[in-house]
């Protein structure tokens, strides 16, 4: 008999979506084909399940998908990086409760183009379990990216050839800081990422439905955790802006609203393209571009993080509360049309061999 559990923490993280925390649990379905290397024979073209080790030795669970090849040659793979939050599992999970399978949907794109992927469950959801007292650092979860690329820089198929890595939504700040650190990452595509603090997104967000006195409660709740590393009591913060805030998770949130994601891009010295989706969240792409040298925006006419054209309406990104849900039972499959002009120009852009100076 299985048991249901339900997730009490949230973590209000994703950038756009405002979401609750999805509550790890399960187990791996299917047969694991980390941790050790595989053999040749693991070339076989379809997804496997795949797992290896993040920060802290935390075991994180992921799907690893082979394109067709002739005589077995090794391929270009792409590493894509989770959101955060109810849409941090490997398929993107919808934030409204319907799933939504944009990493999967990419990943299949990916694969027509003649590249391998690795998309994983953020830590602390889907298969990707953490204990109830581990707590959420931003380090941890480049950290957990870069140990994604380490499994694609050792698997035979992808072994020696081109790494790129490509983010979405809070998983955009994830990418970029590894795209910054790590030489091994040649490509970088950054989806509905944000190119401006944190406080200046949510404050944006906020400002339409609950008007400017939640800005600026906003704004002086951030500075105070920036100073403190802590937040003030649940009673103490506006109504609106609770959810947004777990006591538990002051010192991830101080890291969050702490980045400047342009520093980070200022970093980047490889070929990267800088998706923006329709509509008026505050994604900044000029800045993010102008830090980075060389970098192409497009200008997809999806809306949300996952490039929505029609199908499951996105979020109500004004209402905190709006995307909170219970995870246990499986979503059903939303019948979601993407941008497939930006999801096709991206995969040519990962696809195209990189030429020698």
């Amino acid at each position: 008999m299985s048991v249901r559990r339900t997730c009490p923490r949230i973590a209000a993280l994703v950038l756009f979506a405002l979401g609750a925390a999805a509550c790890s649990g399960g187990g791996s379905s299917g047969t694991d084909d980390a941790l050790a290397l595989p053999s040749g024979s693991a070339s076989t073209p379809g997804e496997r399940p795949v797992q290896f080790e993040g920060a802290g030795k935390v075991k994180l669970f992921g799907t690893f998908t082979m394109p067709a090849t002739t005589g077995g040659k090794g391929v270009p793979a792409a590493l894509v990086v989770p959101t955060g939050g109810a849409g941090g599992g490997r398929n993107g999970a919808g934030q409204t409760g319907v799933a939504d399978p944009f990493s999967r949907e990419l990943s299949e794109a990916f694969a027509g183009a003649g590249l391998a992927t690795y998309r994983y469950d953020q830590r602390g959801t889907g298969e990707s379990r953490i204990e109830p007292d581990v707590r959420l650092t931003f380090d941890d979860l480049v950290a957990d990216a870069r140990a994604g690329l380490d499994l694609l820089a050792q698997r035979t198929e992808t072994a020696g050839q081109e790494l790129s890595v490509v983010g979405y939504d809070q998983g955009g700040l994830v990418a970029l800081r590894l795209a910054a650190v790590d030489n091994r990452v040649k490509r970088l595509i950054l989806i509905s990422t944000p190119g401006r603090s944190l406080v200046d997104v949510r404050a944006a967000q906020l400002e339409p439905q609950h008007g400017p006195e939640s800005a600026a409660a906003l704004r002086s709740l951030v500075a105070d955790l920036l100073s403190t590393r802590t937040l003030p009591p649940l009673d103490a913060i506006r109504t609106e802006l609770r959810p947004l805030f777990p006591a538990e998770e002051a010192a991830y949130l101080a890291d969050l609203y702490g980045l400047d994601p342009a520093a980070d891009a200022a970093k980047v010295k490889v070929p990267t393209m800088i998706v923006v989706p329709t509509g008026a969240a505050p994604y900044d792409s000029q800045r993010l571009a102008g830090a980075i040298p060389g970098s192409q925006v497009v200008r997809s006419v999806g809306a949300g993080p996952a490039l929505v054209v029609s199908g499951a309406t996105p979020p109500d990104l004004s209402n905190p509360t709006s995307a909170n849900h219970e995870h246990g039972a499986g979503a059903p499959l939303a019948p979601t049309t993407r941008d497939a002009a930006a999801v096709d120009q991206m995969a040519r852009f990962l696809s195209t061999p990189i030429r020698s100076p």
